[in-house]
């Protein structure tokens, strides 16, 4: 999966293992839910080992202020102070906040005014199809899993937030330079 290339229509953005249910959480963009499914068909679905896909759109997903900080991977030795690359050493976290009814606007409002603390990078959030689990998700770089737990606490905190639930991605690597990340991320167009 690793070697998932674009073809003009979707772009694989990021992919990461995580040890849950499934194994690979794979971050795709694409402005056409059609083409992805026909990409998933053919790119992902042939290979043997995959025996489920689970889709989930997200839509009008921001970049948080803190993801300005994240540099290319490499780039560490030399970046400015204060800025962190995208590397293994940092855990990435998924969150999927459940929202009360007609706390949507209020709830995404909280979500994206977070901002970097000693131990936590929000990097971006997005809205989600509303299902039963989930309206909002939340990725967000942690140091260590005590940073990611007193940062949930802060997510279940919000007014408006029923419930959580998180997914560590140990082991993440971009698939694109962070500048196309960037660029793909904030187009206002679906990602899933």
């Amino acid at each position: 999966m690793g070697e998932l290339k674009g073809d003009g229509v979707v772009t694989p953005l990021l992919i990461g293992r995580i040890f849950e249910e499934s194994d690979i959480i794979l971050l795709l963009h694409s402005d056409d839910l059609e083409a992805l499914d026909d990409y998933l068909i053919k790119n992902v679905r042939k290979t043997e080992a995959t025996q489920e896909l689970v889709v989930v759109p997200i839509y009008e997903i921001a970049l948080l202020p803190s993801f300005d900080s994240v540099v290319e991977m490499g780039e560490a030795p030399e970046a400015p102070v204060g800025e962190q690359a995208w590397e293994d050493e940092l855990l990435m976290v998924m969150a999927r906040i459940d929202v009360a009814p007609g706390m949507d606007k209020a709830v995404r409002s909280a979500v994206v005014s977070l901002t970097k603390d000693s131990g936590v990078t929000p990097m971006m959030a997005g809205h989600t199809f509303h299902s039963k689990e989930f309206d909002l998700v939340l990725f967000f770089l942690s140091r260590d899993l005590e940073a990611a737990w007193e940062f949930g606490k802060l997510l279940r905190s919000i007014e408006g937030v029923w419930d959580t639930e998180f997914s560590i991605i140990a082991h993440f690597e971009p698939m694109v330079p962070l500048e196309q990340f960037r660029e793909f991320a904030s187009s206002g167009r679906p990602t899933g």
